[in-house]
């Protein structure tokens, strides 16, 4: 069943980035404009999302048909045990959106690459100085090189 949710939230955001890459200017030299791959991409996300939540819904047809019986509680436990990971991954990645706005895009970033990292990496002493060492050289490459050469802002809150 989750599966099938995770089709449906899909296809909802293929439809807004399809429709918001329409607001991309145009040239009218060239058939190509700027939203083409963006609609391309959200058109295949959403024919991808479509055949999932067909292949679920007949495998949950089947297993229907089949008399398996659960308890809500029961499916509920199940669906947490299997989607523990994406779950608490989705609970960072929320309060690193959160963050940014007040400690900055290089402090918040560095320590949500370290908290990923070490969420669904080994926590040895050695992994834990290569995700740290790996997070503060992509922060910052990344933050100088959009800053520098792209001249795009990201949010600075109160440390950087």
């Amino acid at each position: 069943m989750g599966e099938i949710l995770i089709g449906v939230a899909l296809i909802a955001l293929g439809a807004v980035i399809y429709f918001q890459s329409n607001d991309f200017p145009a040239l009218n030299e060239v058939h190509l404009d700027a939203g083409s791959f963006p609609k391309l991409i959200a058109g295949l996300l959403i024919l991808l999302s479509l055949m999932l939540i067909i292949k679920q819904g007949l495998v949950l047809m089947k297993s229907k048909s089949a008399g398996e019986r659960q308890g809500a509680g029961e499916r509920a436990r199940d669906f947490y045990k299997e989607y523990k990971l994406v779950i608490l991954t989705l609970l960072v990645f929320f309060v690193y959106i959160f963050l940014m706005q007040f400690i900055g895009f290089v402090v918040s970033t560095i320590a949500f690459i370290i908290f990923t990292g070490l969420l669904v990496g080994s926590r040895a002493k050695k992994d834990i100085m290569v995700i740290t060492i790996v997070s503060v050289a992509i922060t910052l490459g990344t933050y100088f090189f959009f800053e520098n050469f792209l001249n795009v802002r990201f949010p600075s809150g109160i440390f950087f």
